[in-house]
């Protein structure tokens, strides 16, 4: 079979396949937002990449934020198709130059810290691509099948749960402009003390978020992912009680748009995302390309940023995804002998314990029978007994009636 025609029976397999496994690698990159759909029962899938980042602020006198930033995903699928627990983090290495505003001198330093780490789980609640009414192929015309539907605008829809934790009580990229804003306190303002002092604050150190992932096909080669997240940030307890705590509060959404090239092996995306806290928001751009190597392994380029300059955020990200399939794939026939098994095993148990109750009579019967007659036997031998005497004792009546008449005689 001609290597091209394979693939692409890979990808429709993958976008209108009635369960969660597919036969090709299901990746969440080249983007950063989730898709809705789990990797499968005993699938487990690393995702990972190394971007080069840059952070700049004009108003800060240019002070900028520029480093390596290694980020990986872990996806496992459990229990059923339609559930799946990641785990998402990266390491930082970044150099911090400040050109102070307010003090007139400058720092730069260069550290490695651990980002915050993120555990969830996804779980699918709604799927309309089992609906073989909506989304069962068209038989008797290839165009037909192509052409978008009403139907296809219902998305499939997962939830979403977890928490982020941060490990490294350094600022993470999102808040350090803003602490670059803020002056020093008066009473660390020495000439021997360096500015950069704020940037070991320590943040909150759990996050818990709740979301919900939605995934629409149109077309055979377009997907559409939309992530709704609400990120929780806890009060930290290391912060003075004379100082009032930042809110962290998160609100973040992005959109995902991907489309599969004539050649099934590459697809291209474009991505938007928007987040937005009491000391940080930002909207970003991103866009990128992928490839898949072979059924189980793909890479990726990606590149991206934004548009405002308080602060300016660029990025370029080389990425890798590759799936370990433990995944056993049942065939129809195959359930259904399962569950017919499942009903015969269910009758036979059912019998075997009215076989269980009938026994028990049975032998309840045959332990009480010989007493029952037992008695019963007593009960007539008692009664014949009784008549004999009864008889024997009309019998010596009557003899002895005849006696006395014999004898007045």
């Amino acid at each position: 079979m001609n290597s091209k025609l394979l693939y692409f029976i890979f990808i429709l397999s993958a976008f209108f396949s009635h369960s969660q496994y597919t036969e090709i690698i299901n990746s969440n990159r080249p983007g950063s937002s989730h898709g809705a759909f789990a990797v499968g029962v005993n699938v487990f899938q690393l995702e990972t990449g190394i971007s080069g980042q840059s952070l700049k602020h004009s108003n800060l006198n240019n002070s900028k934020i520029d480093g390596l930033n290694f980020n990986y995903l872990f996806r496992y699928g459990f229990l059923n198709e339609k559930l799946e627990v990641f785990l998402d983090g990266n390491i930082i290495t970044r150099n911090i130059l400040d050109n102070n505003y307010i003090n007139n001198y400058s720092t730069d330093i260069k550290e490695t810290i651990i980002g915050k780490q993120t555990l969830g789980f996804k779980y699918l609640f709604f799927d309309p691509y089992k609906n073989k009414k909506w989304h069962g192929e068209n038989i008797y015309s290839w165009n037909a099948g192509r052409k978008i539907k009403l139907t296809d605008f219902i998305p499939a829809i997962s939830a979403i749960v977890g928490s982020s934790f941060n490990f490294d009580d350094r600022i993470q990229y999102d808040d350090l402009f803003f602490k670059l804003k803020q002056p020093l306190h008066p009473d660390l303002f020495n000439d021997g003390i360096m500015r950069i002092i704020n940037f070991y604050q320590s943040e909150q150190t759990i996050s818990p978020f709740i979301g919900l992932a939605t995934q629409h096909h149109f077309k055979g080669r377009w997907v559409v992912v939309n992530n709704f997240f609400y990120e929780l940030g806890l009060k930290n307890p290391t912060i003075p009680s004379n100082v009032e705590p930042n809110d962290y509060n998160k609100i973040n959404y992005l959109f995902t748009i991907t489309y599969n090239l004539q050649n099934p092996k590459w697809s291209i995306f474009g991505e938007f995302q928007t987040f937005k806290n009491k000391t940080y928001s930002d909207d970003l751009f991103k866009f990128g390309i992928a490839n898949l190597i072979s059924k189980n392994s793909q890479i990726d380029l990606n590149f991206g940023g934004s548009f405002k300059t308080t602060p300016s955020y660029t990025y370029i990200n080389v990425g890798f995804s590759q799936r370990f399939d433990w995944h056993k794939d049942i065939s129809k026939e195959e359930k259904q002998a399962k569950k017919d098994f499942n009903i015969e095993l269910k009758q036979r148990r059912k019998q075997q314990k009215v076989e269980k109750k009938i026994n028990k009579k049975s032998s309840k019967k045959i332990k009480t029978n010989p007493k029952k007659l037992a008695k019963k036997e007593n009960r007539k031998s008692k009664k014949s007994v009784n008549k004999s005497l009864k008889q024997n004792k009309k019998q010596l009546k009557k003899e002895e009636k005849a006696l006395r008449k014999m004898n007045k005689k």
